[in-house]
């Protein structure tokens, strides 16, 4: 887990939502770079007035701000945002349009990378910008967050809409964090708009993208650029659920029978039910990256190490979180070595059929057993007596997902094997870095829905016992 998740996670969302962010708030040397590929497609809307009055609502009237975005200041460094007002304004069930998002500005280089998702094109999905989008399904002024561990904030308004800038500490001047938010209300369409900013973009440009946001209506329900948006009802009862207990819970222990299908190095296994196996044949451990195809490495690789070529050791920081009175800082940190982990995995096809497009992914998952139950344990915690409430891997031993493979595919040449014929064998090598400690409780999940943690997938898959002695 890294530092910039830490603090600002984003809201509980659809995984269409989740898949435009998810990846913003890492490094992004997972390499891998997938999801679904969107591009706008800013298409003429007709300009009839009344076919505008029937898809904008009613909440907008000429000269007259009947809805405003405010921040209220909560303690030192706590702040709500919401949306205010008039009375006779208000309306419980709005008619809300789909729309169409317009962007009017970006700073010099920087792209689009997917739908809602822009970063610089010298440093593509490392930071830039990322938006989620709410539809106010229970009326415009039931919008209201609160945010702790603020440094700064400020409203401002542009082209008729308001909205409020929030910034947080960024301990890590060296690292890219998502340390600014901007909330802008687009109440004449009934719309939020949640706008993530890196520490890549200054405050003067992600201001200056918000400002020139627009939403433009449109009839179109399905199509390219249309804004996939969470429902506000929705938001408010995962966050009720999340405040609960309820909703999905993430299992890290189980018991050690539960394991029992475990595999080793060298044994095959089935990875689906369509006649695909997959083999760890060959494991090796390494302090450099000289395994791996150097033609395959970018600029995060090579500030995990030194003039000699050797990995760095990875900086663990002990925080304390920052909340409404506080903000977080650093108690302690100290190194780790790292090591790389490289396996030469195989997939055979023992179907009667080619298989195209093949999916692979394989996950770190640091496994410890305590009293016959066995424990995924991915980050230190604190005991009673620590100042500290979170340990944070600032190197590239923080990510369980390969950072390195060997095989490209698909429609964005990332982590899918093109062709297996039948009776034929497909090998990837895959590398992960870990820290030292961790040589000894490492076992590998190929399961292609990712996660750390026991899910009934993974079980029955069964994970190989990589540990090393």
């Amino acid at each position: 887990m890294q530092y910039e998740n830490l603090k600002y996670d984003f809201p509980k969302m659809p995984e269409e939502m989740r898949d435009m962010i998810e990846r913003e708030v890492e490094k992004q040397v997972k390499v891998k770079q997938q999801g679904r590929k969107r591009r706008f497609a800013f298409g003429k809307i007709a300009a009839a007035s009344a076919a505008a009055v029937m898809l904008c609502g009613t909440t907008v009237f000429a000269g007259v701000r009947i809805y405003e975005m405010r921040q209220e200041k909560i303690g030192e460094h706590g702040v709500s945002v919401d949306i205010t007002a008039q009375e006779n304004a208000k309306e419980e069930n709005p008619v809300i349009p789909n729309v169409k998002m317009e962007i009017g500005y970006l700073p010099e280089g920087m792209v689009e990378t997917e739908q809602g998702k822009y970063s610089f094109s010298d440093a593509l999905n490392k930071g830039g910008i990322s938006m989620v989008f709410y539809r106010m399904n229970t009326g415009d002024d039931k919008f209201e967050v609160q945010h702790g561990d603020v440094l700064s904030s400020e409203e401002f308004t542009a082209n008729g809409h308001s909205g409020v800038y929030l910034e947080y500490p960024n301990l890590y001047q060296d690292d890219i964090s998502f340390n600014q938010r901007i909330y802008v209300e687009f109440t004449d369409v009934h719309y939020v708009m949640e706008m993530y900013a890196a520490s890549d973009v200054s405050k003067e440009e992600a201001l200056k993208i918000a400002e020139n946001v627009k939403l433009v209506p449109t009839e179109d329900a399905n199509g390219d650029g249309v804004v996939t948006a969470q429902n506000w009802s929705s938001y408010e009862e995962s966050m009720k659920e999340s405040g609960e207990g309820e909703g999905c819970k993430t299992i890290t222990s189980v018991a050690k029978e539960e394991m029992k299908n475990t595999h080793s190095v060298g044994e095959s296994f089935p990875a689906n039910e369509e006649g695909l196996t997959v083999k760890v044949s060959d494991v090796k451990i390494a302090d450099d990256f000289s395994l791996l195809d150097a033609s395959l490495l970018d600029e995060d690789f090579r500030k995990e190490t030194d003039g000699n070529g050797k990995l760095r050791p990875a900086v663990i920081s002990y925080v304390k979180a920052g909340d409404m009175d506080a903000l977080s800082q650093e108690v302690k940190s100290r190194e780790v070595p790292q090591k790389l982990v490289y396996a030469t995995v195989e997939y055979t096809n023992t179907g009667k059929e080619e298989m195209k497009d093949v999916l692979f992914l394989g996950d770190m998952v640091p496994i410890y057993e305590a009293e016959g139950q066995m424990q995924i344990v991915t980050e230190e915690m604190p005991k009673e007596t620590d100042e500290w409430e979170m340990a944070v891997n600032r190197g590239m031993s923080a990510f369980r997902e390969m950072v390195y493979y060997d095989v490209h595919g698909g429609e964005r040449h990332n982590n899918y094997i093109e062709s297996i014929k039948p009776g034929e064998t497909a090998t990837v090598h895959m590398a992960w870095v870990v820290t030292e400690e961790e040589l000894g409780n490492m076992y590998l999940s190929f399961d292609t829905t990712g996660g750390c943690e026991f899910t009934e997938t993974s079980l029955k898959l069964g994970y190989v016992d990589i540990r090393q002695q």
